[in-house]
């Protein structure tokens, strides 16, 4: 054998569990050339698995399959994340900690829709058609009233205001005047101080009640309107752990507020 020959020479290695490799000197491939079929299949140790679910019944029916007498819920009520870890540990025994079920509750349209108002003020125009593309969220006051209100507000977008003023029914009386070259009207747009919701806070879940409250500002003849939501943020996080004590109670697991 040439001294070439020598160089390029390959042998097999066979391994503890079976599998045979065929080495090459450097520069040169290697594969597997073990057997199809020829090794005997390993179940693993444990499982390591992250599953993120989409609605709260996809996670009951996941960790009601795969719980165990240690599975813990961990609520994470600012990231409005729920998790399922199956294979947590016992009190006195160590956990594998690498099977997990993830619920990340995502707010409903309304509810996103909503809270980008909330406590900004817009044109009249603008605001006029938020309230009138989102008025099917709105509980009282009626429809026939919010209509009005949001046709009043359309038809009267390039008058003077000059002032605002409570009224008996605790809604808001915007007082305008316009003058032109042949004559000159007064009047007013009457808004509600008050809206009362409907909405559901995250995307599959029921409506609850919200109200918001109107917000504006008069300056130099100009209207500006906006809502600001009351206790949002209390609503949402009652909403949040309801559904953890649910959660909990469908799948006899216990749940702690934190996060992994």
């Amino acid at each position: 054998m040439t001294m070439e020959a020598e160089e390029i020479a390959t042998h097999f290695v066979k391994s503890e569990d079976g599998r045979e490799y065929l080495i090459v000197p450097p520069g040169h491939g290697h594969n597997e050339v073990t057997l199809p079929d020829a090794l005997p299949l390993y179940e693993p140790h444990y499982i390591k698995q992250s599953a993120v679910m989409q609605t709260a019944d996809s996670l009951v029916d996941y960790l009601n399959r795969y719980k165990t007498g240690d599975t813990v819920l961990f609520a994470d009520i600012a990231e409005n994340r729920i998790v399922g870890q199956v294979d947590y540990h016992a009190p006195a025994k160590a956990g594998r900690v690498a099977h997990r079920a993830a619920l990340q509750l995502a707010f409903s349209t309304e509810w996103a829709a909503w809270t980008a108002i909330s406590g900004r003020l817009n044109e009249q125009l603008e605001f006029a058609r938020f309230i009138e593309e989102n008025g099917t969220d709105v509980r009282a006051p009626t429809g026939a009233e919010l209509l009005e209100c949001v046709r009043d507000l359309q038809a009267n977008r390039s008058v003077n205001f000059v002032k605002a003023v409570r009224t008996s029914s605790d809604n808001e009386n915007f007082e305008y005047s316009e003058a032109t070259e042949t004559k000159s009207r007064k009047g007013g747009i009457e808004v509600p101080t008050k809206f009362q919701l409907g909405i559901p806070v995250y995307f599959g879940e029921g409506d609850v009640e919200l109200y918001a409250f109107l917000r504006w500002k008069l300056a130099e003849g100009s209207l500006k309107l906006g809502i600001q939501l009351h206790r949002a943020e209390h609503v949402r996080q009652a909403v949040f752990q309801e559904i953890v004590r649910a959660l909990a109670e469908r799948t006899g697991c216990p749940a702690v507020f934190g996060k992994l």
